[in-house]
């Protein structure tokens, strides 16, 4: 049986100058589902290694064969590593910390800034016209204010 190594050494290669196909990329190291933190590494690797090459030198089937991979790592991650659902409050404080704004300049959507401090600090849920403005100021679905 060929050592991990070597395949992946081989993978590499059948990414590289030779510009190998997705097909033979897959043949190699055929993409599955991630089950373990080990796993989950070895692809990291191969997909940094696919990655440090400049995109414009990148075949379509590679960047299909990165994508699949990165994919692969992402509901790995997502399942291993859960985040807990933020508050409207957490979001609207990091949507702010991230626009730079102060309380003040959200008077448009709160009326006031007794309002905005009650939100902030979870003292009162937002209300439907709000979660409307906060969409619109801040480009986002109304979805992460719920």
């Amino acid at each position: 049986m060929e050592r991990k190594s070597q395949v992946n050494s081989r993978l590499l290669a059948a990414a590289g100058p030779a510009r190998g196909s997705y097909r033979s990329m897959a043949a190699l190291m055929p993409p599955k589902a991630i089950h373990t933190d080990q796993e989950r590494r070895r692809w990291m690797r191969i997909l940094g290694r696919l990655m440090a090459r400049p995109e414009s030198e990148m075949t379509a089937a590679e960047a299909r064969y990165a994508e699949t991979i990165a994919l692969l790592i992402e509901a790995y991650e997502k399942h291993r590593f859960p985040l807990p659902a933020a508050s409207p409050a957490e979001v609207l404080a990091e949507l702010m910390a991230a626009h730079s704004l102060r309380q003040k300049e959200l008077l448009d959507v709160f009326g006031s800034e007794a309002a905005v401090s009650y939100a902030l600090h979870g003292k009162r849920e937002l209300t439907v016209g709000q979660i409307r403005g906060l969409a619109e100021k801040f480009h986002v679905s109304p979805a992460v204010f719920v």
